[in-house]
């Protein structure tokens, strides 16, 4: 089966802009011009908090990503299995040949 990615919704939406206020905050107290970190014990505590942010926003997305394609595989099982049967290579090949055959009678 095919691999899918989540289209993007209003939860993703609300996930990203919520991580980008929370990333430019903490850039505007704690990060320097030059892109080096402000010195200080505060500094390491707040990246710490930072990280903890970025690790729930990240993990929250994913669950909610993976539910909603877990959703969408069942359905997809679902339908396979009331619907396609398995075709083996031979039982293929056979087939292939049989229509040859009967293409062939009917001319």
């Amino acid at each position: 089966m095919s691999e899918y990615k989540l289209k993007s919704s209003k939860i993703e939406k609300a996930v990203v802009n919520a991580y980008k206020k929370i990333e430019s905050k903490f850039v505007d107290a704690f990060i320097n011009e030059d892109g080096t970190l402000k010195t200080g014990g505060i500094a390491e505590k707040a990246t710490g908090a930072y990280q903890k942010i970025e690790d729930t926003a990240i993990g929250t997305y994913k669950k909610v990503e993976d539910a909603a394609v877990g959703a969408y595989k069942k359905v997809e099982d679902a339908f396979v299995e009331a619907f396609l049967e398995e075709v083996s290579k031979d039982e293929d090949a056979d087939t292939d040949s049989a229509g040859s055959d009967q293409k062939k009678t009917a001319e």
